[in-house]
């Protein structure tokens, strides 16, 4: 995938941010949102938009959200299997090619429109080609340089779809432009509902803003954040850590996350923030059956907006939970054997078809022996910060947080 549609972890500089934002200047990212009105009502937002949201390092996601929505502008169209051509194209002056998407007709709102190009992007042409299940197929007639054969393919079925109603789909098309170029980010049924990176992150900050308000004491810093045109994550933990014994000072966080063609539009996810000296830390998450009853509110694409807002009411209850993360972390029976579990994470990262395993700074941290003692636990800890810094993709660290999470809190990964 090109450089500029991958989620990129932001640099959280605290010199460069005032730990603020006025909830007036936060709101105008949703401005032209199909369902701002709503959020307006939900957070009673016209009555405390001259207010502050006090959150470390919120300042520094805004801009960076607020330049990829001037950057990438997203829209849709509507098309019908008859009506598409899908080929490769040589990228002039390159020896790289294209897969373009040509609408030979489409509608654009309700106006129809003809001839319209775009580059296929993220996994929207094999979700095109897996309606014919051909895409390992036609995949391996583009890597053979034997494209031509794969339109031909792609022309059969197309004539089908003229001649037959049963081949013939009606789908969105979800579409961005940058640069002067147009891209298919994906292609989705008609009853598929966006909610967008904006939503998502005023949202959030509006979720912990009432929630700070509704429980004295509590602050929340954002303290990792991931960020691309069409996906998001925002760690947010609770300012003030706790001890919990061998697993040092401890803080809830909450992983807000959005992927506009993935699997959720708006995720919450109670998560452990495992506090290292002068660091961030590393984070674990417990399986859903851990000591917090309600760890997640998980929003997908199909929710109609009135249920959205519904459901976001309910937050609170994945929030403030760090007592409840004490209590299962002293009942973890991994502590005593602390160089089992880092053989157990280096033997993940190292497996045959690890995608890890070309990480050779990854494999170095795990590679050191630790003495199979309670007390060399920290040592085990020090290392997963030491991953956690890591400036890898970011993918590849979310999967990299699972694996150690399991192997921490369980003594094995999940499959």
């Amino acid at each position: 995938m090109e450089e500029k549609f991958k989620q990129k972890q932001l640099y959280l500089d605290p010199d460069q941010s005032s730990g603020k934002i006025k909830i007036e200047k936060l709101s105008a990212l949703i401005e032209n949102h199909p369902y701002k009105e709503q959020i307006f009502k939900v957070f009673d937002v016209e009555n405390i938009k001259s207010n502050f949201i006090s959150i470390n390092h919120i300042d520094l996601v805004y801009k960076r959200i607020l330049n990829l929505l001037d950057k990438y502008k997203r829209h849709k169209i509507i098309a019908q299997t008859k009506n598409i051509d899908v080929f490769e194209e040589a990228v002039t002056g390159s020896s790289e090619t294209n897969i373009i998407f040509n609408f030979e007709e489409y509608f654009d709102a309700d106006e129809v429109k003809e001839n319209l190009k775009a580059i296929a992007i993220y996994d929207s042409k094999n979700t095109f080609l897996d309606e014919y299940v051909m895409t390992k197929y036609a995949n391996n007639l583009f890597k053979i340089g034997q494209s031509g054969l794969a339109n031909y393919n792609v022309q059969y079925f197309k004539q089908m779809a003229d001649s037959n109603d049963n081949y013939n789909k009606e789908k969105s098309y979800r579409l961005v432009d940058f640069g002067g170029e147009t891209y298919v980010r994906g292609i989705t049924s008609l009853r598929y509902y966006e909610y967008g990176i904006d939503f998502a992150f005023v949202v959030g900050m509006l979720s912990l803003h009432k929630n700070m308000q509704d429980n004295s004491g509590v602050e929340y810093e954002i303290r990792s954040a991931a960020i691309g045109e069409s996906k998001l994550e925002i760690i947010a933990a609770e300012k003030y850590a706790k001890n919990a014994d061998s697993f040092g000072y401890i803080s809830s966080a909450v992983r807000i996350t959005t992927n506009d063609l993935g699997t959720g539009s708006l995720n919450f996810v109670n998560i452990i923030n495992v506090l290292q000296k002068d660091s961030t830390g590393f984070y674990l998450i417990p399986k859903k059956n851990s000591m917090v009853e309600n760890s997640s509110l998980i929003i997908n694409h199909n929710t109609k907006p009135e249920n959205v807002f519904e459901s976001i009411k309910g937050i609170d209850s994945i929030l403030n939970t760090t007592d409840n993360f004490i209590e299962e972390l002293k009942s973890v029976k991994t502590i005593n054997s602390p160089d089992e579990l880092r053989v157990k994470i280096l033997s993940k990262i190292q497996a045959p078809r690890s995608n890890f395993k070309s990480i050779k700074k990854l494999s170095d941290i795990f590679n050191r022996k630790i003495d199979n003692e309670v007390s060399n636990f920290k040592k085990l800890l020090e290392m997963c910060n030491k991953a956690e810094e890591l400036d890898i993709e970011y993918d590849l660290k979310d999967k990299l947080r699972y694996i150690i999470s399991d192997i921490i809190l369980y003594g094995k990964s999940r499959d």
